[in-house]
């Protein structure tokens, strides 16, 4: 019997792992942009709930539409946080399309919020 395959591409996580050695040369600039970087991915790839607030679903929006904005200021903005946080612009783009199209998001969002939550002081909790 053949084993099923799924027709998603594997979603490849060497964005993520590059974000998360960054952080840990804690230059703390660069870790305020990796941040908006990040949370834009969790805000991005948030479930969609049957009942869920406006206000959700205007923010997952906002967040997918910071990604792939090819013109104006959200654009410019997309680029210059890039630019900030140290990473591809091409590359996070790719990895943000992936991941709204992956099956893994959920195994993605939980290392997201891993990496975000690793990497505050114990004196902030």
């Amino acid at each position: 019997m053949k084993k099923k395959t799924c027709n998603k591409p594997s979603l490849k996580l060497n964005l993520l792992f590059n974000l998360e050695k960054k952080l840990h040369k804690r230059r703390p600039e660069q870790c305020l942009f990796i941040a908006v970087v990040l949370q834009a991915l969790l805000d991005a790839s948030k479930p969609e709930l049957k009942d869920e607030e406006y206000e959700i679903t205007y923010e997952r929006e906002r967040a997918r539409a910071w990604f792939f904005a090819s013109v104006g200021v959200t654009c410019s903005d997309f680029l210059t946080v890039c630019d900030h946080a140290g990473v591809d612009s091409s590359d996070t783009r790719v990895f943000a399309h992936q991941l709204l199209k992956s099956h893994q998001k959920t195994r993605v969002r939980r290392k997201i919020n891993l990496i975000l939550r690793k990497d505050l002081p114990l004196k902030m909790w």
